[in-house]
């Protein structure tokens, strides 16, 4: 599709200068990265980095992650998740998280998203569930200096929101989350029993804050446990 520039208004004045081959290269990469992980099982999961003109680039949904192509990616206007470019096969969607990425660039600028299914992201959100809150405490971890503006002393909140039978309906808790001056600093929102949804600047921010939280997670998770046992 042609004349993406002009159907973008003037999102491209914000937008990261992109080699867009370049980032659906890196963005290949990292699906079959976090597949290794465990982090896009099946076809769970999802991603998306900045297209030239100002765009967003989706993988489609309900594929294997590992095996998406560079051809395969949707381009959508970020200011309403419209599809202004799609691959050339009839029988790929764009991204079930399509609306909820958008609401991240709006929200909090983030040019890049990961969508998660990892299983420490579903133990973190049980975490929150135990305690009848509405996040998730970590605190006490250097890693935690991973996260911009965070240091190994702060106590970091990471909201915690319900899931929902599809995405899209997880917008109205999202925005909730995102007007919040508790989260202000959080790169990441658990969805309960579903994963976590983590974003950054670029794709390289977003890649190295889902590598931190997933530690995190992991790590608080583990404490948890060890804390169960001594007390047992």
């Amino acid at each position: 599709m042609t004349g993406a520039a002009s159907t973008l208004g003037d999102m491209s004045l914000h937008a990261p200068p992109t080699d867009e081959q370049a980032t659906r290269e890196l963005l290949v990469e990292l699906l079959r990265d976090f597949h290794r992980r465990g982090w896009v099982s099946g076809t769970g999961g999802g991603i998306c980095g900045p297209a030239d003109d100002g765009g967003l680039l989706l993988a489609p949904s309900g594929v294997h992650k590992e095996r998406v192509r560079t051809d395969e990616f949707f381009t959508v206007d970020p200011a309403d998740g419209r599809v202004v470019r799609r691959p050339d096969r009839d029988d790929l969607r764009p991204s079930e998280c399509n609306s909820i990425f958008c609401l991240a660039h709006r929200s909090r600028g983030a040019w890049s998203v990961v969508h998660s299914h990892a299983l420490s992201a579903v133990l973190a959100g049980d975490l929150a569930a135990a305690a009848a809150t509405d996040h998730l405490a970590i605190r006490d971890l250097e890693m935690l200096k991973g996260i911009p503006g965070v240091t190994n002393v702060d106590v970091h909140l990471v909201p915690v929101i319900r899931n929902t039978p599809r995405e899209p309906e997880l917008v109205s808790q999202l925005e909730d989350v995102f007007a919040d001056p508790r989260f202000e600093a959080a790169r990441a929102v658990v969805v309960r029993d579903h994963g976590a949804y983590i974003w950054g600047d670029d794709v390289l921010a977003a890649k190295r804050h889902t590598e931190v939280y997933h530690f995190l997670f992991e790590a608080t998770v583990a404490r948890r446990d060890r804390q169960k046992e001594e007390r047992a």
